[in-house]
């Protein structure tokens, strides 16, 4: 045949008509669709790849990512904290235009606002970075706890596991609706993984449960 591309009404389709090209009969058929892959060949064209319910279902994904909490914790030191960084803002204000305050010359109202604001900036930016580096990830196979600013630590613990989980929270933790969670998994005594301060507890229980 001589491979010739011609067009042909769709009702010719399953009959045999002679090629316009070499005259030759030839039998109409339909033309057909080849799945497109993410895979390529060697030549370039585009392979297709069937994908099973096991590479699916296999996959591991992230559900949640959990930091400790800063301010919860830190109630108090956040509030002096805060505070003393406004108080600070104001007394820059006033030394910058020269007015003094309870009688402090300019220059010594600018460098106490000055020692102010960077011991509350650095207590609140220790905090900050403490939880931010800290995080507690749960996918649908398992936990990963990961620590450290310089020296990152990280442990890890299967759903399927985990033996006994439990949950402390004071008073004060419950109020704020947070607390420390301590995972063990089979075959280990002690407490395997302890995360303390971290937001609804009982909602990380919960979540492992459901995996397991």
């Amino acid at each position: 045949m001589c491979k010739t591309a011609v067009e042909i009404n769709e009702h010719y389709v399953g009959e045999t008509i002679d090629c316009p090209s070499c005259k030759r009969p030839f039998e109409v058929t339909p033309p057909q669709a080849l799945p497109i892959g993410t895979e390529s060949t060697d030549s370039g064209e585009p392979s297709s790849r069937a994908v099973s319910s096991e590479d699916v279902v296999g996959a591991e994904s992230v559900e949640m990512v959990i930091h400790p909490v800063v301010f919860r914790r830190h109630f108090v030191g956040s509030m002096i904290a805060v505070v003393g960084c406004l108080v600070a803002i104001i007394g820059f204000a006033f030394a910058l235009s020269g007015l003094p305050i309870g009688g402090l010359h300019s220059t010594v109202l600018l460098v106490t606002s000055g020692v102010v604001f960077l011991v509350a900036a650095f207590f609140l930016t220790k905090w900050y970075l403490q939880s931010r580096f800290q995080s507690l990830s749960l996918t649908n196979q398992r936990l990963v706890y990961t620590e450290g600013i310089l020296h990152r630590r990280s442990s890890e613990v299967r759903h399927g596991d985990v033996r006994n989980v439990q949950v402390s929270q004071s008073l004060f933790e419950r109020a704020f609706a947070f607390g420390d969670i301590a995972i063990s998994s089979a075959g280990q005594d002690d407490m395997e993984l302890i995360v303390n301060d971290i937001p609804r507890p009982q909602e990380v229980v919960n979540f492992i449960r459901e995996h397991q």
